[in-house]
This record gives C-alpha cells, structure tokens and sequence, in this order.
C-alpha cells in the first residue's frame, strides 16, 4: 500500500477482446505492467510457492516447499537456512522494490529512478533528482504474455494472425491489476497458455494434473555413455520400488542429495527457464523470456536485459542446485560479514539427515500405497550428472519425479499428451 495516500496501488491495462470467440487477443500496456512482468523471472521458486499460498501446481514444488516447512529446524545447520529456503531472496530485489505493483514484500535500500512513471528506460540512481532522458512507450503483450513495443505494423501482424477482418468487432476493456491481482496472474501464467483470457473470465484455475508420472519422452534421459566425468560424488540413492518397475514410493538419501532438491527453491524462475526452456513448464514464461532479446529487445538498458535473461542468486544462497543448472551467484555488497554468514556461505543447506529415514515414516508409505510385501523390492540407484539434470527438471513438471527419471522410459510410452499441449 502507499505509504503516503494509504491507497494500494494498481496498473491499468487495456485488453482488447474478441467476443466472438469470447477470449483476449492482446494487452496495450505501459512499461509499470511489463516491469512487473518481466519482474517475474527474478522470483525464486520458492518465492513463488509462498505468494501462491502452495498451490502453485508446478511439478512436485509444492511438496518440496511442504516439506521444508514440516522439517524440525533442529534437522538444518542453522535455523537461518530454513528461512534461506521458505523465504529466499531476490537478487534483482533492489530493482523490483522501485515496480508500481509489487507481489513480494523484500525489503531494499533506497535507490531512485524517474519521477515520470511511464518512463520507459529502466535506470537506477542512489541520487534524488537525477535528469532521465526517457519518453512514454507502449507495449503489446499477447495471450500468451509476447511482448513486444506497439507498432501499427505488429498491430496488423496481430489482427491477422488472430483473424480479425474488422478490428472494431473488438471490445476494449480496462483491467486494473493491484498486487492481489498481479499474483493471479502469475499463478495462471504458470500453468496456462492463455492467462490474460483466463484472468479476464475469471476462469476456474485447472486440476492439478502433475501427479502424472507420464510424461513426453523428450523429458526422459536418453541413454548416457559411462565416462568417469558424468559420475557424481554422493548421488547415490536406496529406493523401494514395485517389482514391475510401475512406481518408486521412496528414496533413502543422504544430505548432500537433500542439499540438491531442497536449493531448487532458491533458483530464479528466468533460470529454469534458460535452462530448460518450453519443457520447464506447461505455462507461457518461456514466451515472456524470449521476449527480452527478441520482440522487446532495444526497449531495455543492457544491463537490465542481461539481470533478466540470467537471474542470479542473492549472495549466499549458492547450493548445489545453483551449481547443477548454472546459477551464477551475486556478489556481496563490499561491507563486513561476520562468521555466521561466512558459514553459511561455505556450508549452504549441507549435511541435512535423510527425510525419510525412520521405520515409521516408511512403513506409513508402504500402506499408503496399498501393496503387498511380495510386490516391492529394494534398488540401489547411482545417479548420473545427466540424469540429476533430468531429475530437476522432472521435480518442475511432475508430482512423481522420481518414478519418471528412474525407471525405464518403455514404461511411460503409453504418455497422456494432452496434460502439456502435445497431440
């Protein structure tokens, strides 16, 4: 909320809607509603989870964010890196702190950037007052959240591809977006190609389909040769699984490995999505990520543009998801840092016991899932580095991801397609 006015702030947007068809073409906006949209790729996983109360329905997040929260803090190093985990931060927070609409509550310095809110160059200054040469843009930012600099050529680009022979069949509408709204859209954009329509509509936001374990063949690891530099160090796993090779209902493993899934929620959603592309999500963030040095590319200052396309980690929160996927790490700010921190530097969310490490927690899952004694055996499993890879970007898409990765992909060719899109 404003501090001064005590109003909560909002953007207006307007959508041009086919009513026909009953469904949003593309958004006219200016550069606040972009910023935030952009702003989302700086978001870490983790983030996300919370904003969206954890039912973010992305892969088995949810779970893995359940999962730090119901863990004793006794079972961390420290209690600060539990809180690392449930509230990790945002490197480009000091740069979301200036959005007119903000769906995260990170706290930064001051900085000052152009009284003129519809300013269109993304610059920074410690100093009040400073002279910006900027000017007012628009921006077109389709269903599928494209966005590109308005333009009378795009526009007809638009009304074609759309097949609109009559642009004034279409009906212009005002959307306001506050921070309740923003958070909306961002839960439908991580799960539907088209969530301006639906946010528009007020579209019931789909069943959780990501408990499949049937998924597209290009997300199973393809054969891998067994040269000494694909080996991990301590990727090692115990699993109990059903003999025909149909579930894996649990793994026994050690804290390093716990370290990996558990860092996932500190990655920045702009990561995934470098990393993994389309397959990261069933959402349109891969869209909205091309964007930036595609359709949109000259309407943001270079280091603006380089901050979105490779999101880094808050100093600190290196791990050893970072270092899987690549995540570069922020560097401090040049100030003291005292033993504490210099520890968590050095140690992350290492030595973390075993998750399911006690008689009780696996005889629960045996009865859980309604087995006999005879129809389960025990595995040991060495993980590869291009298999941990596919692990991660399994844990993105699906609520079994370790069924997905580890057992043979002959037993997923019988795949529901129509879960991500793919006829």
């Amino acid at each position: 909320m404003s501090m001064s006015t005590g109003v909560e702030p909002t953007i207006d947007v307007k959508v041009f809607v086919d009513k026909e068809r009953n469904r949003v073409l593309f958004a006219e906006s200016g550069k606040e509603f972009v910023d935030v949209l952009f702003g989302f790729l700086t978001l870490p996983l983790g983030t996300v989870v919370r904003l969206l109360g954890g039912q973010s329905q992305v892969g088995c997040l949810d779970e893995l964010y359940g999962s730090v929260e119901g863990l004793s803090t006794d079972l961390f190093r420290t209690e600060a890196c539990k809180a690392m985990l449930l509230r990790p931060i945002n490197a480009a927070a000091k740069q979301c702190c200036q959005l007119k609409v903000r769906v995260d509550d990170t706290k930064h310095r001051e900085v000052y950037v152009c009284g003129d809110t519809s300013c269109s160059v993304t610059a920074f200054s410690s100093v009040p007052g400073v002279v910006c040469r900027c000017g007012g843009m628009k921006f077109i930012v389709t269903d599928d959240l494209r966005v590109a600099p308005a333009s009378t050529s795009l526009m007809l680009t638009l009304l074609d591809e759309f097949q609109v022979p009559d642009p004034s069949s279409l009906e212009q509408r005002i959307l306001r977006f506050s921070s309740d709204k923003i958070i909306d859209l961002l839960r439908r954009s991580l799960t539907s190609q088209n969530p301006l329509t639906d946010h528009y509509l007020d579209v019931a936001v789909a069943p959780d389909d990501s408990v499949v374990d049937m998924l597209p063949e290009y997300l199973h690891p393809k054969e891998e040769d067994t040269e000494a530099e694909h080996s991990l160090v301590n990727a090692s796993l115990r699993v109990l699984q059903t003999k025909n090779n149909s579930k894996v209902l649990y793994a026994e493993v050690n804290g390093d490995f716990v370290d990996l899934l558990l860092g996932l929620l500190t990655i920045p959603l702009g990561s995934i999505v470098k990393r993994y592309g389309k397959s990261a999500s069933k959402g349109c963030f891969d869209n909205l990520y091309t964007s930036i040095d595609g359709s949109a590319q000259g309407c943001l200052r270079p280091e603006c543009q380089n901050l979105l396309l490779s999101p880094m980690l808050a100093p600190f929160f290196g791990c050893g998801a970072s270092t899987m996927l690549q995540v570069q790490e922020l560097a401090p700010d040049n100030q003291e840092i005292n033993a504490c921190l210099k520890c968590i530097k050095d140690r992350g969310f290492a030595n973390l016991p075993t998750v399911m490490g006690n008689f009780a927690s696996t005889l629960q899952v045996v009865i859980e899932a309604k087995l006999q004694r005879k129809d389960l055996v025990e595995k040991e499993v060495a993980l590869t580095k291009p298999q941990v890879m596919e692990l991660l970007k399994a844990a993105l898409v699906t609520r079994r991801a370790l069924s997905t990765v580890l057992l043979p992909a002959k037993i997923n060719k019988k795949l529901h397609y129509h879960s991500f899109g793919l006829y």
